[in-house]
């Protein structure tokens, strides 16, 4: 069992406070879409990128009853463990356990090579845990597969996205790919707008090598960059024509400091 580690901190570690904050987050975003293949969504403390992250899941909470397993893929911030690793251990939250669905995390090691079966990975990271509150809302009891990318570059996210896909064309399921990660980190707010942007319209455009390549170039420090590539590699290839940004805020907004903040996005694919 991954026991629950950042409850209490990134999140609240009470039951109804938890699910009151989800709830009117999902209220509070406003978007008008179709079914989603992927989302990118932040993973920082509620209280600074929630509201930006219920956007990104409202779009699946319209359509929830088309997925039948969800994948979080998000980035290695510890250095801890595998290249990648893929968790096929049951995840606890204060909205109750989340099952790993172990045939299809083990489909998805076998089809890249740089994949493993690895709870070490995650154990101290929170860039997939704190998105599992808002999937339980939102699912209920879906089966899940947790990866945490140490490796981000264009080639470990096209071994992810070929794994995913000939996993899921195999078991014949039906999963929404959730991409976690935030973007620039500890800048002004104007500088990290000016270095995200071309990239956000990147992936709108569904560029995913020219995103990937470009956050190392800019000198943008978009965390999650690996598994972003993931989500637009993975929505291109099942027939996604674009990508949207729903929302982009900061954390000046909480904090009023806007001489250095950390920027947050929500995209979704259609």
């Amino acid at each position: 069992m991954r026991e629950s580690v950042f409850s209490g901190s990134f999140y609240p570690k009470q039951k109804t406070e938890l699910s009151g904050f989800i709830k009117a987050s999902l209220d509070e975003a406003k978007v008008e879409s179709g079914k989603p293949f992927s989302i990118i969504v932040p993973h920082a403390g509620y209280v600074y990128s929630g509201k930006t992250a219920a956007y990104a899941y409202k779009c699946a909470y319209n359509f929830r009853k088309d997925y039948d397993s969800v994948i979080v893929i998000g980035p290695n911030h510890t250095g801890l463990g595998a290249r990648i690793g893929v968790s096929s251990e049951p995840w606890k939250t204060p909205l109750g356990t989340m099952h790993s669905d172990t045939e299809f995390a083990r489909e998805i090691c076998d089809a890249c090579d740089m994949a493993e079966i690895d709870e070490q990975s995650h154990a101290e990271e929170h860039s997939v845990e704190v998105q599992l509150p808002f999937i339980q809302y939102i699912f209920g009891s879906i089966p899940m597969v947790a990866i945490c990318m140490g490796v981000q570059d264009f080639e470990a996210s096209e071994c992810m996205n070929g794994a995913i896909t000939k996993a899921s064309a195999k078991l014949k399921r039906k999963p929404l790919l959730v991409a976690s990660s935030d973007f620039n980190h500890y800048e002004s707010a104007h500088v990290a707008e000016s270095k995200d942007m071309p990239l956000i319209k990147m992936l709108e455009k569904m560029d995913a090598k020219g995103f990937n390549e470009g956050v190392t170039m800019s000198g943008d420090s978009a965390c999650g960059y690996g598994p972003s590539t993931v989500a637009a590699l993975y929505a291109k290839a099942n027939g996604a024509k674009n990508g949207v940004l729903l929302k982009y805020s900061n954390s000046g907004a909480q904090t009023g400091d806007l001489s250095s903040v950390v920027a947050y996005a929500a995209i979704a694919f259609f």
